[in-house]
């Protein structure tokens, strides 16, 4: 680290000289550990004698002390010689190092300490030792940018040659430039206690001296379209808009990126998007909405639908969520076990863009809660320390692919925002080995990337055009994926139409897990059409509660109960064309209303008959 430079009224000189760069070369050249001779004419004579002084000429002082020091390990405590060290490490910092260095290698034996500590000692304020902690800052101001962002989180900004990096201050990826940082500038390790109060100091830096900026992970979106970050060494993304893709070296936004992300491939123009069929197991009435999911997973500004895939033993679950997952958020661990609580959803958001859970058996009315926040976006607030009363938030927006052999979203909020995806069993005659099966993934991985890329540039395109007369839940994703199909020579609504017939059979599943519907459905069986119930919660609570009901581990204990159930499956009936409503509290109790209704998807067209189109374009996407 570059000292204070001295101030007029002191004794050492400290003028810069530009001729020593012709010297440098020359003393670590030598080869062998020998320091090659100096010219005779800059070494002889009363002239050379009279202008070799440390002040004036500080690299030539040190040059012949590097003659001598190869026979001499004294030379290096020599009066002179730490002179011109000292006018250097003041004025010319990469020099001294070089010089230093130099001296180093050509005799071992000499203490490099020790000319450090009497170098130091003869700098002005020598006595007053620098502390590792402001040397540290003291890097870390210069070297980067510092800033925070909406939620005062210190940001780095880490300007070089050919790229710019941009870290979170506490983040393990910029710990580990400021250790690289301080050991080019001292050759010296930094204690993590050091390096713990370094990163404070920085992080107040930046939170009060900087500007707030924007952060993204991954994905971002701007102005003209969407930005990727493919994470690779060079810090480069892909910009994709309304007119095609491009890669940028330097990216209009900033990404940042955590320990466990890994790149994506660069992608190759104009292949076959019929490639990633061969390495995933997707029945084909479903592919086009598997590849609207994908490119939804790009876009940040709008929710993200639940991908579920489920299969029994054999179906290659696991595979095809690590093949389509490698297309989006590659990351260091592809696939996660369950998740034991709510936080561990969040942390894993947190720290990767695209949260990925294989092999679940179930998970509870809390997680199936957390990933539908996770899907349209929200948060986790816990305790920071137990001795203070500051809260932890977590709060972010993610898109999440899970896979199981039974059903895994049984809640009806969370099937309202799930793509679910029956998937067939391999035989065993059409098994791949593991090891053959990645390589050829590899090989075409990105020739399927590229050609996603083009299939989302021609779906922008297309998307202002598409006005959609009835919405499902997940507008956002059923219209992006509209434009999708059309971008791949499908029929207009044909998308829209598989859509709802997907969502119709969510509903179905939903009701077939709830035991409060299963009870009604077989109360509304026996009555006759039209029939209109009106009553409160406790009077429909003695009709549906008898003693026939098969389980009743989740019957509802109470009315109260019960309401709560009718205000979870109301929309799901609504869509069935029965209408559950809530019409306040009067003297009895609170009232409700079950009536015959429209089923809604009657008010959905059809397109063109199931099985006549074909998507053509990019690629062959129907068997």
């Amino acid at each position: 680290m570059t000292e204070p430079p001295f101030s007029p009224d002191q004794s050492v000189a400290i003028d810069r000289h530009d001729h020593h760069n012709d010297h440098i070369g020359d003393v670590c050249d030598g080869g062998d550990g020998d320091v090659p001779l100096l010219d005779a004419a800059n070494t002889e004579g009363p002239t050379a004698k009279a202008t070799l002084t440390p002040e004036d000429n500080p690299v030539e002082v040190i040059e012949q002390a590097l003659m001598r020091l190869k026979d001499d390990v004294g030379v290096i405590a020599e009066d002179d010689v730490i002179r011109a060290f000292t006018v250097l490490k003041a004025s010319d910092l990469p020099t001294y190092l070089r010089l230093r260095h130099a001296a180093k290698t050509t005799n071992r034996d000499c203490s490099i300490t020790l000319l450090d500590k009497l170098v130091h000692d003869e700098l002005p304020h020598g006595g007053d030792e620098p502390s590792a902690i402001d040397e540290l800052v003291a890097l870390g101001r210069q070297h980067c940018r510092l800033h925070h962002d909406a939620d005062r989180k210190a940001v780095a900004m880490i300007p070089m040659a050919e790229r710019q990096e941009v870290w979170r201050v506490l983040s393990s990826g910029y710990e580990a430039w400021l250790r690289a940082a301080y050991w080019r500038a001292t050759e010296s390790g930094v204690p993590d206690t050091t390096m713990k109060a370094a990163l404070a100091t920085l992080c107040a830096a930046g939170i009060n001296d900087g500007d707030e900026v924007e952060v993204h992970l991954r994905a971002a979106a701007d102005e003209v379209g969407y930005l990727i970050d493919l994470c690779d060494e060079h810090w480069r993304a892909v910009q994709v808009t309304p007119n095609g893709w491009q890669i940028v070296d330097r990216s209009p936004v900033l990404f940042t990126r955590t320990q466990s992300m890994r790149p994506l491939p660069m992608p190759e123009p104009e292949g076959d998007i019929g490639l990633l069929w061969r390495h995933v197991n997707v029945p084909a009435d479903r592919r086009v909405m598997v590849l609207a999911w994908l490119l939804d997973c790009f876009r940040p500004d709008t929710p993200f639908p639940v991908l579920e895939l489920v299969g029994e033993q054999g179906s290659a679950k696991s595979t095809t969520q690590s093949v389509l997952r490698s297309l989006v958020d590659p990351n260091k661990v592809m696939l996660r076990g369950r998740p034991k609580t709510v936080e561990d959803i969040f942390v894993a958001a947190a720290n990767s863009w695209l949260v990925s859970y294989e092999n679940l058996s179930g998970l509870t009315a809390e997680q199936q809660d957390a990933f539908c926040t996770l899907a349209t976006g929200g948060g986790f607030a816990a305790r920071q320390l137990y001795t203070n009363g500051e809260e932890h938030v977590m709060e972010t927006k993610r898109p999440v692919v899970l896979n199981g052999i039974a059903v895994v979203a049984t809640r009806p909020d969370l099937i309202d925002r799930v793509i679910h995806i029956d998937m067939p069993t391999i035989p065993p005659e059409a098994r791949k080995d593991d090891a053959d099966a990645a390589a050829a993934w590899e090989r075409d991985r990105p020739k399927v990337f590229g050609t996603l890329l083009d299939l989302f540039s021609a779906a922008l395109a297309i998307l202002p055009a598409v006005k959609l007369t009835h919405k499902q839940r997940m507008a956002d994703y059923e219209r992006l994926g509209e434009a999708v199909a059309r971008a791949l020579g499908f029929a207009p609504g044909e998308f829209q139409r598989q859509y709802a017939e997907l969502v119709r059979a969510g509903i179905d599943r939903a009701l077939e897990s709830n035991a409060v519907a299963q009870v009604l459905d077989k109360y509304l069986a026996e009555r006759i059409l039209p029939w209109n119930w009106q009553g409160t919660a406790g009077q429909l609570y003695e009709l549906l509660n008898n003693p026939n009901i098969a389980d009743r581990s989740t019957w509802p204990r109470s009315p109260k109960g019960l309401a709560d159930q009718l205000r979870r499956i109301a929309p799901a009936y609504r869509a069935k064309g029965i209408e559950i409503t809530h019409l306040g509290h009067g003297r009895e109790g609170a009232l409700w209303r079950i009536v015959a209704g429209r089923p809604l998807a009657e008010s959905i067209p059809n397109a063109t008959p199931r099985g006549a189109e074909r998507g053509i374009r990019y690629g062959e996407h129907r068997e």
